[in-house]
Parts: structure tokens; sequence; C-alpha cells
């Protein structure tokens, strides 16, 4: 019952915002070294709280601590808020560059307003598939946003089994914005609810360049087999586990 679990997060949402004013907020927080603003983002009440209690993106933030460089170029896909897209572009510094792809145009709205002056960040509205090359004939046929202030789940299929996609936004896969940037990534970085089962029956070819890989897997939404399908096309690219925090995996090239 997608609609009214949806309608069930849009008015917690707007109880608990006419009852826990802005001022209540700190104007922002210190996450990893990074600055987060909180007071006057139009964040969920739960995502201002998890954020306060150093809990947002946790598992992530511990896997990719201490694997970014200075330089280091970096394509994420699934960039919700951009909190973690910020404190990679802290550890990346001036030299280094974080392309962040984004479903939600009302989430990519408010991102680029303080992710993109840092300077070494671009954000881009579209749906990302973590593959060199998607096939052209794929569309994505929905994109269900949440409640909440996080982003949403995306349903794609080949165009000849389904034509009644009706959804607007660009699709990126890493040779796109390998080209469209200019750009050689040393580390990929997903987070994308719906599009990481295309690693099930198509052969990523990630770029020689990359050797870090960091994906977050969400095994309620397929089976058991579905994600070990994942992680064995991630390993037949050159890479190996080298860490898990919950739903969290970290590879790095053998």
């Amino acid at each position: 019952m997608p609609q009214l679990r949806n309608l069930y997060f849009t008015m917690r949402r707007i109880f608990l915002r006419n009852f826990v004013p802005e001022f209540v907020w700190p104007k922002q927080i210190i996450m990893d070294n990074v600055a987060i603003p909180i007071r006057n983002m139009p964040f969920s009440f739960g995502t201002k709280r998890g954020l306060i209690r150093n809990e947002y993106e946790l598992p992530e933030r511990q896997l990719i601590s201490n694997q970014l460089k200075s330089s280091d170029i970096v394509i994420e896909m699934g960039g919700s808020i951009g909190i973690l897209t910020a404190i990679i572009s802290k550890y990346v510094g001036p030299q280094g560059k974080i392309i962040s792809v984004e479903a939600s145009k009302r989430i990519t709205d408010i991102s680029k307003k303080w992710l993109q002056p840092k300077g070494n960040i671009e954000i881009l509205t579209g749906f990302g598939f973590p593959v060199f090359s998607v096939n052209k004939k794929l569309k994505v046929d929905k994109f269900s946003e949440y409640g909440g202030s996080l982003g949403g789940v995306v349903s794609y299929s080949d165009a000849e089994a389904d034509n009644s996609s009706n959804e607007k936004n660009e699709i990126w896969d890493i040779g796109k914005i390998c080209t469209n940037f200019n750009i050689k990534p040393t580390v990929l970085v997903f987070d994308i609810e719906g599009t990481e089962t295309i690693l099930i029956d198509s052969q990523p070819n990630f770029p020689a360049t990359v050797r870090i890989i960091m994906i977050e897997l969400h095994p309620w939404m397929y089976d058991e087999t579905s994600k070990n399908a994942i992680i064995e096309r991630i390993q037949s690219e050159g890479f190996s586990i080298a860490d898990i925090v919950t739903t969290s995996y970290l590879f790095t090239r053998k």
C-alpha cells in the first residue's frame, strides 16, 4: 500500500513540523569535521534527529572514512540530501571532485544551493545506473518518492516491454558522466534503491582507474540470490570485499 505509506509519512512530517518549531534545532552541526546545516533546512524531523545524534549514514561514513585520498575523483549515485556528499568533498579536497546523481529534483534543488558552492561538487538530477553503459532500450517506468526527505525508489524496464514511462529525469551511467565531465573516477559510491539490480544481468565494465566501490544493498527489495548476484558481479571486475557494515559493502580492487 504505497499510497497509504506516503500519506502516513506526509501527515507525520506535517504534524512534527508544526509542533517542533525550527528555532529548537541548531543552526548547524559538525559531522566528521564538516558543517551540516540543520535549522530551516527542509529535512524531516527524523532526518534532523538522526543528524544531531550522529546516526545518519553511519555505516557508509565508517566504511569510506579511511579510504578516500586527496584528489580522488568520486562518482556518487543516490546522493539524497547530500550529507555523505559533503563529507566526501572534505576528504578529497580542492584537487578532488565528486559528481553526485540524485533522482529527486525536489532534493537536488535544495542540495545544489549549499553543496555546489564548495567548488568540487557537481549535483546532477537524474537516474543513476551503476554500469559504464546502459542498454539504450532501458526506460525508467516509475520513481516513487518517500513521504520523508531522503529520496525514493526507481522502477525500470526494457522499453520494448513497457513503453508507458512518463519519467522525464535524465538517465546517467558511469560512461556518460565520465564523458560529460572529462573525468577518470577513482571511487564509486552507490546508494540507489532499485537500479543496483541492473548488475544482476549486466556487466558493469567499471573503469580501470576505479580502486574503491562502496555500495549499499537493499535486500528487502529483492531476494538473497539477487543480492549475491550483485556482489558476484562486482567481484567479477577484479574487486574483493574489504569490509561490511550492516547492508553497506566496501570493495577494493585486487
